[in-house]
C-alpha cells in the first residue's frame, strides 16, 4: 500500500512536469521588425564631400545598423526577427513606406500587414566628430548617439524607449568609402547598437518576451 502511494505521487508530480513543459513548449514567440532608423544627426560624418556621396553613405550606414539590430536582437532568442531583406521585399509589394516617424494608428497598420507584434524603431541623433580641439594627427573623437523605441502593433503603444552614446578614436581620411567606412562602422556604430539593445535586456519590458534563455 505504501509502495502504491509513493508511485501515485511520483506519477502526479511527473505528469505536472510535463505538462509545465508542454505549456512553455507551447508558447509562441512575438515577432518583431526592426524599421529603418531616421537620420536625425546635424554633424554626419563621410568620405569625400559630395552630397551624393553623404546620400549612398548614410542609405548604407543605416541598412547596416539594421542588420546588427537583427542579428543582436536574434542572439536573445525571445522572439522572431524579420529580416531586413524580407521587410523590404513586404514592404516593397505592399507599397509600404517605412521610414519616418511611426504614430500609433501606422504602427497598428504595419503590424496587421507585416504580422508582427512589435516594431523596433528610431534615429540616429549624432554622427560626427565631437571636439576637433582632440584631434591627434589624424585621429579624432567620433560619437554615435541612437534613440529608439519599442512600439506594440495591437495597440501602437511604446512600451519601451531609451538612447545610447558612443565615442571612440578613429583615423578619418581618404576619399571614397569601402574598407575604412566598414571599419568605421564596427568601431562606432555597431558599438553604440549593442549598448542600446544591453540597456533594453536589463529593462522590465524586455521580460514581456519568452525565451529560451
Amino acid at each position: 500500500m505504501k509502495r502504491c502511494t509513493q508511485i501515485c505521487l511520483l506519477m502526479t508530480a511527473l505528469c505536472f512536469a510535463l505538462a509545465a513543459q508542454a505549456q512553455v513548449a507551447g508558447k509562441v514567440k512575438p515577432k518583431l521588425a526592426v524599421l529603418p532608423f531616421q537620420n536625425k544627426a546635424g554633424n554626419v560624418w563621410y568620405h569625400g564631400g559630395a552630397e551624393a556621396v553623404q546620400d549612398v553613405f548614410v542609405t548604407e550606414l543605416m541598412k547596416a545598423m539594421q542588420d546588427v539590430f537583427v542579428t543582436e536582437l536574434m542572439s536573445a532568442k525571445r522572439f522572431s526577427v524579420m529580416e531586413r531583406k524580407e521587410l523590404e521585399a513586404t514592404a516593397a509589394t505592399q507599397q509600404l513606406a517605412l521610414s519616418g516617424d511611426v504614430d500609433p494608428s501606422t504602427a497598428v497598420k504595419l503590424g496587421k500587414i507585416l504580422g508582427v507584434n512589435y516594431l523596433l524603431t528610431g534615429a540616429v541623433t549624432e554622427y560626427g566628430v565631437t571636439d576637433k580641439s582632440k584631434n591627434v594627427g589624424n585621429r579624432k573623437p567620433l560619437a554615435v548617439a541612437l534613440q529608439a523605441k519599442l512600439i506594440d502593433t495591437s495597440t501602437g503603444e511604446i512600451v519601451w524607449a531609451d538612447e545610447a552614446r558612443h565615442v571612440q578614436q578613429v583615423s578619418v581620411g581618404g576619399f571614397g568609402g569601402g574598407v575604412d567606412d566598414v571599419s568605421m562602422f564596427k568601431k562606432t556604430v555597431q558599438p553604440c547598437v549593442i549598448r542600446l539593445i544591453k540597456k533594453w535586456r536589463a529593462s522590465k519590458f524586455f521580460d514581456i518576451f519568452v525565451g529560451d534563455e
